[in-house]
């Protein structure tokens, strides 16, 4: 009913349009993975942690992450209750 029943913007743009948005969101969270997983790795070496227990720490960062901030993108904005 009324603009509850509009179509999503995104939905009317050309199928390639949607797959490079897609590919580019997702690119960007496995890269902001890949950097906190590396500065974790670099503080954990500095700190004196053994290699072994750095790379499985910093690995579980950079799976984390993106799972993190998929997560997060799910939950509703904060203008949707209007």
């Amino acid at each position: 009913m009324g603009r509850h029943n509009t179509p999503d913007p995104a939905a009317q743009m050309p199928a390639r349009s949607r797959l490079g948005r897609f590919l580019l969101r997702w690119l960007e969270r496995i890269g902001i993975g890949l950097v906190a997983g590396a500065c974790t790795l670099g503080v954990l070496l500095w700190a004196g942690t053994s290699w072994t227990a750095s790379m499985w720490i910093a690995g579980a960062v950079a799976v984390v992450v993106p799972v993190a901030a998929w997560l997060a993108s799910t939950v509703p904005g904060p203008d949707s209750h209007r």
